[in-house]
């Protein structure tokens, strides 16, 4: 779905930000960009923003060899149960820093983690939630995966490699392969906001990125199997870069 300009800036006003300059600068993402405008900079390599009620996105970054400083998407959800974070940090000092984000936007406690696939930009701030008592769930294919890699280790939803299954506010679905063999998205019914993660691609993308671990012949109808359970989305957040323009659209294209 394409960004509606309108609502978003309505809904960070909802929130007091400073704007994050995306340069050169130490931490700032030097390859695509923050998923929205004017984030604010809580260290030199976290962000946040409000997109809607109840609802944060947050960016971090990591130095890589040969694209400098990248960005990961992640988000905060509300709850009734206590708060949900999607995809907690590429490092533990990033996972402390948004859990205590995370008590301070919410004024509750943190009921749940998830990592969306077993990469250490998903799964690396796991660390962080251990030790301060919150779970983080994943693909049970993630468990054996991070296990066998080296990364921090999910705790498995059960059955959610046949079938999605709600969590708190939100769900989660298994399309597919694609970018790995356990990628997973959350959908939050009532904001209507699909996090794709790394299966899903930024339209400042210039290709899928990183598909080592990943099932090409499979991308496309993945996507598209996703498209179509969740065709009332109104914002599309992929794992990396800006959420505006159709991302969903995009990734088809590029898995073509």
């Amino acid at each position: 779905m394409r960004l509606d300009r309108r609502s978003l800036i309505a809904g960070l006003a909802a929130f007091p930000l400073i704007a994050a300059k995306a340069g050169p600068e130490e931490g700032a993402p030097q390859t695509l960009e923050l998923p929205i405008p004017d984030m604010k900079r809580l260290s030199a390599t976290v962000w946040v923003g409000k997109l809607a009620d109840g609802v944060w996105l947050t960016c971090f970054t990591s130095k890589l060899p040969g694209q400098g400083w990248y960005p990961a998407n992640g988000m905060i959800v509300a709850g009734a149960d206590g708060a949900t974070i999607i995809d907690p940090g590429w490092s533990t000092e990033q996972g402390k820093l948004i859990l205590e984000t995370t008590a301070s936007l919410t004024g509750s406690k943190i009921a749940r983690g998830i990592a969306t696939h077993y990469h250490s930009d998903r799964t690396g701030g796991i660390g962080a939630c251990t030790t301060a008592g919150v779970p983080v769930y994943a693909n049970p294919l993630s468990v054996g995966l991070a296990q066998a890699y080296g990364d921090p280790v999910p705790q498995p939803v059960k059955g959610l490699e046949k079938d999605a299954q709600q969590l708190g506010p939100v769900e989660l679905y298994f399309p597919g392969t694609g970018h790995t063999r356990d990628n997973i998205t959350v959908w939050h019914a009532p904001s209507r906001t699909l996090f794709g993660g790394c299966l899903i691609k930024s339209v400042t993308s210039k290709d899928l990125g990183n598909t080592v671990d990943g099932d090409l012949s499979a991308y496309g109808p993945t996507v598209a199997r996703l498209a179509a359970r969740y065709s009332s989305r109104r914002w599309t957040i992929p794992g990396h870069g800006t959420i505006a323009g159709d991302a969903i659209a995009w990734t088809r294209k590029l898995a073509a």
